[in-house]
């Protein structure tokens, strides 16, 4: 949490583990990146670009777009905390990487996480125009489908252990499967 000196103790106890202004910059400055998120208000960005040459390529630097500049710090913090923001990229030809859970989380926790997930990536997805042909979305080798074919393919896996395919109509929310 990048924030005010006068804030520090204020975030601390609404939930930030790491909170302040110079004495962490100081400590990003010399390598330490042992954190997943920042938090920033706009007021100390100005101050945070110092280690933007640090931050960035981890993509770790806190930006409005990301979510992570922010007016309401201990609301970011609770939102971040409480799993309410998830920060997610899509890469190559529309694959998407998420981590959704952590090992020590129990399967209603997982599968919650994924049907969020999933639901905010179908709010997401590019509306489709009114004509028929372009009514349709073509995958990487060059099929056609229908526009409500948005996912292709769907698995998940931990860490090293094997992919579990799962089929993209099963996990449609009106399908008589959706995540049983």
């Amino acid at each position: 949490m990048f924030c005010k000196e006068s804030e520090v103790q204020e975030m601390l106890d609404a939930g930030a583990d790491i909170a302040g202004l110079q004495d962490v910059i100081k400590k990003i400055q010399q390598g330490w990146t042992a954190f997943d998120r920042c938090i920033a208000s706009p007021d100390v960005m100005r101050d945070v670009l110092k280690v933007a040459r640090v931050l960035g390529p981890k993509r770790l630097m806190p930006s409005p777009k990301s979510g992570t500049v922010v007016e309401d710090l201990k609301a970011a913090i609770n939102e971040i905390k409480g799993g309410g923001q998830m920060e997610y990229r899509a890469e190559g030809e529309g694959h998407v990487l998420v981590t959704i859970g952590d090992t020590n989380f129990s399967n209603a926790k997982l599968l919650d996480n994924i049907k969020s997930f999933y639901g905010h990536l179908l709010k997401m997805r590019p509306k489709t125009s009114g004509s028929s042909s372009n009514n349709m979305i073509s995958d990487a080798k060059g099929k056609k489908g229908a526009a409500g074919n948005y996912f292709l393919e769907c698995e998940v896996w931990a860490g090293d252990g094997p992919h579990v395919l799962l089929d993209p109509d099963a996990v449609q929310p009106q399908s008589v499967g959706y995540f049983r």
